[in-house]
């Protein structure tokens, strides 16, 4: 009996299968090196420290940062955490939105019962989209310290315009944290932020239990993950100095030298073409559902501010169901909130939230449409 491989359609979480060049370039850890950057002096440690370099060069370049102030992490949710606790202090007061990732509203709502922070959340329209104007006006009656949000809704694929929201922050003399996960890889994220923090696993193509935080010169966070780093002095205090007073603990070599196949892959082909392509399939899919009675498509239908996510509902399905569905005809989508508490709200999807279909660039359309023939089916 021949099984074929699961339609992969939920990017948007994880990207599948990853980019040629990033389970070789794990392999090769695991086969050859074994060792982490400076945790002993052997060749091979020195060669896994200039390969790790290497690596934190290409995504800085990416990034728009220094590789200097650029750390790796386990991923966005410690990159965040780690900014928001080194940087805001008791009394702050935060400017976020409504599309955010629980990656960054739980330690937000934590940090206001702990530390009296303050936050004002911009709401996001019908379509799950929020209006940089409206973050501007907010932040300007607000007067922040921080305004933390996501490039992206990882739910509707809404894009933020964020260059203005700089702009005012510059002339507010806030500072701006961005949640590059969903929009790095796939679109310029080197936007004038003061921190961007992401994943490798989305649509950079890279592996699972990696990310990264990168801060620019002149701000200064205070490290809140303590342990080793690989430091020759005998010390019991954290380095101060980037990255390593962000990098306690062993590190996930593997992971970053995938990361690295993965970025050299991303730099020889064209990310806008196949956004393109992408955006172009889940238009056919909105249009296909639409034929059937009941659903209802949820996010940006024009314009350049859309990544290729697509949320839909039906009245007479559950998303679990149309998931359970979908799942026994090879094709792996979504359903449920997708760690996005507050958008649901706007979307009037709270009760039990959506199914999402995000394409990645190995998709072709005549893949993404097939989870409108499940539908008719249904």
């Amino acid at each position: 009996m021949t099984t074929h491989p699961p339609i992969h359609l939920d990017h948007a979480a994880t990207s599948w299968p990853k980019a040629p060049g990033v389970v070789d370039a794990m392999a090769r850890w695991y086969d050859e090196l074994g060792v982490s950057a400076d945790r002993g002096d052997s060749e091979a440690s020195r060669s896994v420290a200039d390969a790790v370099d290497a690596v934190r060069s290409k995504l800085a370049r990416r990034l728009g940062m220094s590789p200097a102030r650029c750390a790796f992490t386990s991923g966005a949710t410690e990159s965040i955490n780690l900014f928001l606790r080194g940087f805001l202090r008791p009394g702050d007061r935060v400017v976020t939105t409504a599309i955010e990732h629980s990656a960054l509203a739980r330690p937000l709502v934590a940090l206001c019962s702990e530390a009296g922070i303050g936050t004002v959340t911009v709401e996001c329209d019908g379509a799950g989209a929020v209006d940089a104007q409206h973050v501007v006006e907010a932040s300007r009656s607000t007067r922040p310290r921080l305004i933390a949000l996501s490039h992206a809704s990882n739910v509707t694929g809404a894009i933020v315009d964020v260059a203005p929201i700089v702009a005012a922050a510059r002339e507010l003399e806030a500072r701006v944290l961005l949640d590059a996960s969903q929009t790095v890889g796939a679109i310029d994220v080197d936007l004038g932020a003061d921190a961007i923090a992401g994943s490798a696993h989305k649509s950079l193509l890279g592996p699972p239990g990696l990310g990264f935080l990168a801060v620019r010169d002149g701000l200064e966070i205070t490290p809140h993950k303590l342990g080793g780093t690989g430091s020759a002095r005998p010390s019991d205090a954290q380095p101060p100095h980037w990255p390593a007073a962000f990098e306690a603990g062993t590190p996930n070599t593997p992971a970053i030298l995938g990361l690295g196949a993965a970025l050299d892959w991303l730099a020889a082909h064209d990310a806008a073409a196949a956004r393109r392509r992408a955006l172009e399939a889940i238009d056919e899919l909105r249009a296909a559902l639409r034929r059937r009675p009941g659903v209802r498509c949820l996010g940006p239908e024009h314009g350049d501010l859309r990544l290729p996510i697509l949320s839909f509902t039906a009245d007479d399905l559950d998303p679990a169901e149309i998931g359970a569905l979908c799942d026994l005809a090879g094709l792996r989508v979504r359903s449920g909130f997708h760690c996005a508490p507050w958008i649901h709200r706007a979307l009037g999807t709270e009760a039990m939230g959506t199914v999402r279909v995000s394409p990645g660039p190995f998709v072709t359309a005549d893949e993404v449409l097939r989870v409108a023939s499940v539908l008719v089916r249904a």
